[in-house]
C-alpha cells in the first residue's frame, strides 16, 4: 500500500497559496519528492511508513524490498530535499504543524535506520528536518493558544512528533521551545471532557493528543499529578473509546473516523502503562481499574481502521496505513 501510494500522482490535492498565475503549475514542479499519495503530508508519512517497513524482518526477503529502496532513493535525493525545504521556507505557515511533524519523523527514522541505503538518505532529509525545526522555533513564541481540533491543525499531535525528532537530532533549542509552549498551553488543564470531544470528521482525540505530549515533557512527579487529573473523566465506557461507524466510506472527511480509532488506540496503549505506574505508587485501585479498562477497548477501536487501511477506497487508503502501522507497533510492544 505504501509503495502504491508514493508512486501514484493523481488524484492530488494541492493546498497552497497562489500568489500569481505563475504558481499554478503541476504539483511535481513544486514538490519533486512529495507530489503523490493524494496530498503532501500523506506523501511524507507514506515515505516514513515505507522506510519503517524496510526495518522489519519481513522486508529482508520481501520481493518489494529492492523496489522500495529504489523509489525512496529517487524521491529523497539531495536535490529534491533541497527543493522541498526551500518551499517550506518560502511558505512558513504551510503544512503547519502536521506536515512538519511527519517530515521530522521521516528524517528520524532514516537517520536511525539499520539499512545502509536508508541511512544515506538521512543525510539528504536533514535539510528538510532542520527547516522544520527552525520554523518551529520562529513560530511557537507567537502562538497565543493551541489548536484543539481533532484534525491536521491539532497543536499537540504535531508538537509531540517534532519534539521526538528534535531530541533525536540533538536540537535542544527546539526541545526547549516545545516544552515551554506545551507547559504554557496545557499545564493547567484538568478533567478533560471526553464525552463531548468528538466531531464527525476527527481522526485525532484532542484530549489524548494533549496527554501524549505532556507525558513527553513533564517530570515523573508532575505527570503523576497531571495525568490522573486530566484523564479523570475517561472510562472504558466513554464515547471517546468507542469506534464511530463510518456510514459512507467514500466520503473523505467521514473516513477520518477510521483513523480516529487507530490513533486513539495507539494513545491508549502509550498512556495506560503510565497510569498503571502512577496507580502503583501509592496504591490507587480506582486508577488501576481505569488504566486496565482502557486497554480492553483497543482491539475494537483498531478493527475498522485496519480493514480500511488496505481497502480499494483511495480516500482511506492514501493515508490510513501509517496510522494502522503505528497502532500495530504499539500493540506488539504492549503485549511484550
Amino acid at each position: 500500500m505504501a509503495l502504491s501510494n508514493v508512486t501514484r500522482a493523481y488524484p492530488f490535492a494541492s493546498h497552497h497559496l497562489a500568489r500569481s498565475l505563475a504558481d499554478i503549475v503541476p504539483a511535481v514542479e513544486k514538490h519533486p519528492a512529495f507530489a503523490n499519495s493524494y496530498d503532501w503530508h500523506s506523501s511524507v508519512h507514506m515515505h516514513y511508513l515505507l522506510a519503517s517497513l524496510l526495518e522489519t524482518e519481513v522486508a529482508q526477503g520481501a520481493g518489494w524490498r529492492e523496489r522500495a529502496i529504489v523509489v525512496l532513493s529517487s524521491h529523497l535525493s539531495e536535490e529534491n530535499m533541497l527543493a522541498e525545504a526551500a518551499f517550506l521556507r518560502e511558505n512558513p505557515s504551510w503544512e503547519r504543524p502536521y506536515g512538519w511533524a511527519w517530515a521530522a519523523e521521516l528524517d528520524r527514522v532514516l537517520n536511525a535506520s539499520e539499512v545502509p541505503e536508508l541511512r544515506a538518505l538521512g543525510t539528504h532529509t536533514q535539510v528538510l528536518a532542520e527547516t522544520v525545526f527552525d520554523l518551529v522555533v520562529a513560530w511557537l513564541p507567537k502562538v497565543a493558544a493551541p489548536v484543539r481540533h481533532g484534525v491536521h491543525s491539532n497543536t499537540a499531535f504535531g508538537l509531540r512528533r517534532i519534539l521526538i525528532g528534535a531530541r533525536a537530532a540533538d536540537r535542544h533549542d527546539v526541545v526547549d521551545v516545545i516544552a515551554g509552549a506545551a507547559r504554557r498551553f496545557f499545564a493547567e488543564d484538568a478533567a478533560w471532557n471526553f464525552r463531548q470531544e468528538r466531531s464527525g470528521h476527527d481522526f485525532l482525540s484532542p484530549g489524548l493528543c494533549e496527554a501524549d505530549l505532556m507525558a513527553e515533557i513533564l517530570t515523573e512527579d508532575e505527570l503523576a499529578s497531571w495525568l490522573s487529573s486530566f484523564l479523570s473523566e475517561l472510562s472504558p465506557e466513554s464515547p471517546a473509546l468507542t469506534p464511530v461507524k463510518v456510514l459512507d466510506p467514500t466520503d473523505g472527511q467521514q473516513s477520518h473516523l477510521y483513523g480516529l480509532g487507530l490513533s486513539v488506540a495507539a494513545s491508549v496503549m502509550r498512556l495506560a502503562p503510565k497510569l498503571e505506574a502512577i496507580a502503583e505508587n501509592p496504591s490507587d485501585d480506582v486508577l488501576m481499574v481505569q488504566a486496565k479498562g482502557m486497554l480492553t477497548r483497543v482491539d475494537s477501536l483498531m478493527a475498522p481502521g485496519l480493514e480500511a487501511a488496505v481497502s480499494g477506497e483511495y480516500v482511506s487508503s492514501h493515508w490510513l496505513a501509517t496510522f494502522a502501522w503505528e497502532a500495530l507497533i504499539q500493540r506488539v510492544g504492549h503485549q511484550h
